[in-house]
């Protein structure tokens, strides 16, 4: 270990110290002239492995489509998604006298197609993919009580009956559309699923049978569309992002021009899957197994669902012997990353966003769509130096003390070889208990402007599984990371 001491006179304030025994309160003190503080910076070593990610959270409001092969590691990864249709409350259609009906009175629509929305992609634009289509189940739907994983079996919610089903081949970007049209930036791109028009007649038709059932999405799921399900079905070298797939209704409502004559308005019914409704990515990763080898100077992380780094913090390293009682001001954790090992045509981006918390709270820390906290989670952003920091994670290494001592009966007149002891019985049967794991992640950010500087803020609202193509290398593995942690206590 590396160390260094230093002495402080402190005149008012100890910025990044606290003077309570308990390491969690970090902060400014206001300190009497006569006491003093000694400071210790020490370095600990952190080891880390690469982890094969498995099924997380699947809940999304982005869906992603296609198959690419990693041109770096030949990792592949095929994504699928299911998705609902949120049914505005409030909805209504015209009185069914103002719509085109055939001879037995019912609705007829012109035409029913499903749109995927983007303006995003990886791989090439004009590799030729495939796209399958069904209808998903009104006695199956997806439920808002449930959590759904990344894993998740799509055919459990599939209609077997009378479901809508189309196979469709597709490019990112659609050769049929002019230059101006694909080089709009204003405009999304699409891939249209044209569905039969008797289902679109079908779906209008039953808005005038039984209201009700249009009134909201859970009764509109339940009774009418329970959604679809978009399923990879070949190719390999395209990956689509979608913020948006629409179920569009095309139909004509009678109405008069302003002279009074007769004239017919072309309409449309247009429902999205937001973030009212479930949206549910199902991933399929191929991992070559020599990326989750512990021989190598790096650990990885690859999205979605793919790898995560396992770290073990030295939390029993940190608090051995006179630093037991001191206070942990700060400890710090760089993941510096290295460069890809070959050129390749189009890489992977990296993570713009990684998490860091305790191996065993991954889920609910999803699942009940936290933010971190900075004391038990915390995230880092890639920067331009390429490397993340967690600038002080002291108040986890605290926890985790705090929780061992007390779950293992330590006690204030414990000295170091009892505390041990204790520790070694409890550790036995909580092998896990100082593993942290980092992930990638994206987040959900509202957008503030000070009314004084007039600077625009980003505030994070929310943490989500990062379902987009990433992929990166960061120093560990064979290698470990270092962590600076400073200590205080006062001079005896």
């Amino acid at each position: 270990m590396k160390r260094f001491s230093a002495f402080l006179l402190l005149a008012s304030t100890l910025l990044g110290t606290a003077c309570s025994d308990d390491a969690t309160a970090i902060g400014g003190s206001v300190m009497p002239d006569e006491d003093h503080v000694s400071t210790d910076q020490y370095t600990f070593k952190v080891t880390t492995q690469s982890r094969k990610t498995g099924a997380m959270l699947a809940n999304t409001n982005e869906c992603y489509l296609g198959s690419v092969i990693d041109p770096e590691t030949q990792a592949m990864t095929t994504s699928s998604f299911l998705a609902q249709f949120h049914m505005p409350e409030g909805f209504s259609l015209p009185a069914k006298s103002e719509l085109i009906t055939d001879a037995n009175g019912k609705v007829v629509a012109d035409s029913c197609v499903l749109r995927i929305l983007h303006d995003k992609y990886y791989g090439d634009s004009l590799t030729t993919m495939k796209l399958y289509v069904q209808e998903l189940d009104t006695a199956k739907t997806l439920s808002e009580k449930s959590s759904y994983y990344t894993d998740i079996d799509p055919t459990q919610f599939l209609s077997t009956t009378t479901a809508q089903r189309k196979t469709i081949t597709y490019t990112a970007l659609d050769q049929t559309k002019s230059a101006s049209v694909l080089n709009n930036k204003k405009l999304y791109r699409d891939i249209s699923v044209w569905l039969s028009t008797d289902f679109g007649s079908g779906i209008l038709n039953k808005y005038y049978e039984n209201a009700n059932f249009f009134k909201n999405s859970y009764e509109f799921a339940k009774h009418v569309c329970a959604g679809f399900y978009f399923k990879h079905a070949g190719g390999v070298g395209t990956m689509i992002d979608s913020e948006l797939t629409t179920l569009d209704f095309y139909y004509r409502q009678h109405s008069k021009t302003a002279a009074g004559k007769d004239t017919l308005l072309n309409k449309v019914l247009r429902l999205g899957a937001t973030g009212e409704v479930i949206q549910s990515t199902h991933v399929d990763n191929e991992l070559p197994t020599e990326m989750l080898s512990d021989t190598h100077p790096y650990t990885y992380l690859k999205s979605p669902s793919g790898i995560h780094t396992e770290a073990t913090l030295p939390v029993s390293d940190i608090v051995a012997g006179t630093h037991y009682n001191d206070t942990i001001n700060s400890a710090k954790l760089l993941f510096r990353t290295l460069a890809a090992q070959q050129n390749v045509t189009y890489p992977l981006k990296h993570p713009d966003l990684i998490l860091l918390l305790p191996s065993d709270s991954v889920d609910h820390f999803f699942r009940h769509t936290a933010l971190p906290n900075n004391i038990t989670s915390y995230v880092a952003n890639y920067n331009a130096k390429g490397y993340y920091a967690f600038d002080n994670i002291a108040p986890l290494i605290s926890r985790l003390r705090q929780v061992r001592d007390l779950q293992s009966g330590v006690t204030a007149t414990d000295d170091e070889a009892a505390r041990r002891a204790k520790w070694s019985t409890w550790e036995s049967a909580h092998p896990n208990w100082n593993k942290v794991v980092i992930l990638p992640v994206t987040g959900d950010y509202l957008t503030q402007q000070d009314v004084y500087t007039k600077r625009t803020n980003k505030i994070l609202q929310r943490v989500r599984n990062n379902f987009g193509l990433t992929s990166v290398r960061i120093e560990g593995g064979t290698k470990p990371v270092e962590m600076s942690v400073i200590y205080s206590r006062f001079k005896q």
